[in-house]
C-alpha cells in the first residue's frame, strides 16, 4: 500500500495508490480497522489494527469463518485464518459424518416416512419460507402444518411445493417452529408424516447478517466468487444454509459454470442431507473441472467424491 502525506506534518496518511493482494486469504467485512476499509481483500501477513473500542469483522477464506476482532491480530499468524481439513469442516451432522449426529439415524431416513427438502436446514432467517418434500406415490394430497406454542396453520395441497401463504402469520424471531408434512390418498395417510424442527434466530442476529450481506453486494465483486465466498460465509456463520444455497442455486441458473461454486453447493446440500443433490453437483464440478484444466479444484471434488462412494453403496456415477 502506498501513502502520501498532505501539506501539514500533523495530516493523516492518505491512500494514494490501491494495495493489491497476490493471493488474498480474506476481506474486510466492518468498519473499525484503523487503516483497511470495509471492502478491503486482507493478505497473508496483513495485520488488523482496530482503532479504540471497535470491533473489526472479516472474513477468512481458507477456515470459512466470520472473524471479530477487538485486539490488533496478524492473519497467517498464531492459527488466524488457517485452513482446515476437509473432514475437519465436515465436523456438523451429515451423512458422510453420522459420528456428529445426536442420534442413530439422520433427518429424515424413516425409510416410510415422507422427506422434506426445503427449507433447507434448520435454522431460518426468512420468516416466510418455501415449504417442499419429495413426492410420495400414489398420494393424492399432502397436509402441511406449521406448529409452535400458541401457533398453528395447516392446509391441504395437490402439489410438493408450497410458497410460505400470504393470509397466514409470518414466523417470529426468536422461535421455534415444527413443520409437519403428510401424503394422503383421499382421506386417509398413506406413511407416516415428514417433520422438520426449524428456529428462528432474533431479529438482532438476522440484522446483522443482512448488513455484512449488503455489504458485500455493493463491493462489485464477481457474482460466482461473492456467492460462493463471501456470502456462503457470512450465511454459514449463522448456520442460514436455506440463504445459502438458494444464493448459489441462483448463480447456477444464470448459467454459472465456475466448478467451485458447483463443489460448494454440492457441500451445502450434504448438510442439509440431500445426498443425490450432493453427487449431482458434485459430478457437474469434477466435469467443469476437467474441462477448464483447474487440477487443483478436481482434486477437491474428486475426494469428495470417494468420500461419498465410500460411504454409501447407493451412490453410483449416472
Amino acid at each position: 500500500m502506498l501513502l502520501s502525506n498532505s501539506g501539514s506534518a500533523l495530516a493523516q496518511p492518505q491512500l494514494v495508490a490501491k494495495r493489491v493482494c497476490i493471493n488474498e486469504v480474506g476481506r474486510i467485512i466492518s468498519s473499525g480497522d484503523r487503516y483497511l476499509a470495509v471492502g478491503s481483500e486482507i493478505c497473508l501477513g496483513d495485520k488488523i489494527t482496530p482503532a479504540n473500542g471497535s470491533k473489526v469483522k472479516a472474513v477468512c477464506y481458507s477456515s470459512r469463518q466470520v472473524l471479530e476482532f477487538q485486539q490488533s491480530a496478524v492473519f497467517g499468524v498464531s492459527g488466524i485464518c488457517t485452513p482446515p481439513q476437509f473432514q475437519a469442516e465436515r465436523r456438523q451432522c451429515t451423512p458422510l459424518n453420522r459420528d456428529g449426529c445426536p442420534k442413530m439415524k439422520g433427518p429424515g431416513e424413516n425409510q416410510d416416512s415422507l422427506k422434506l427438502t426445503t427449507p433447507y436446514g434448520n435454522i431460518l432467517l426468512n420468516t416466510r419460507p418455501t415449504i417442499s418434500w419429495h413426492p410420495i406415490v400414489n398420494a393424492t394430497s399432502y397436509t402441511v402444518e406449521v406448529t409452535s406454542y400458541e401457533f398453528h396453520w395447516e392446509t391441504e395441497v395437490k402439489d410438493t411445493i408450497l410458497p410460505y401463504p400470504k393470509e397466514r402469520k409470518e414466523l417470529e424471531y426468536g422461535a421455534a417452529y415444527t413443520i409437519t408434512v403428510t401424503a394422503n390418498k383421499g382421506d386417509s395417510p398413506i406413511n407416516f408424516p415428514g417433520k422438520l424442527v426449524v428456529h428462528v434466530l432474533p431479529e438482532g442476529d438476522v440484522k446483522q447478517v443482512l448488513e455484512q450481506v449488503n455489504v458485500i453486494k455493493k463491493l462489485g465483486l464477481s457474482a460466482d466468487e461473492a456467492s460462493f465466498l463471501e456470502l456462503d460465509i457470512i450465511y454459514m456463520s449463522k448456520g442460514f444454509l436455506n440463504e445459502t444455497i438458494n444464493s448459489l442455486k441462483a448463480r447456477v441458473a444464470a448459467g454459472s459454470r465456475n466448478p467451485t461454486l458447483f463443489r460448494v453447493l454440492g457441500d451445502r446440500y450434504l448438510d442439509a442431507w440431500l445426498l443425490d443433490e450432493a453427487f449431482r453437483e458434485y459430478k457437474m464440478a469434477e466435469w467443469l473441472a476437467k474441462s477448464s484444466g483447474n487440477s487443483n479444484e478436481l482434486a477437491q471434488v474428486q475426494s469428495r467424491l470417494k468420500l461419498m462412494k465410500s460411504v454409501s453403496g447407493t451412490i453410483t456415477d449416472p
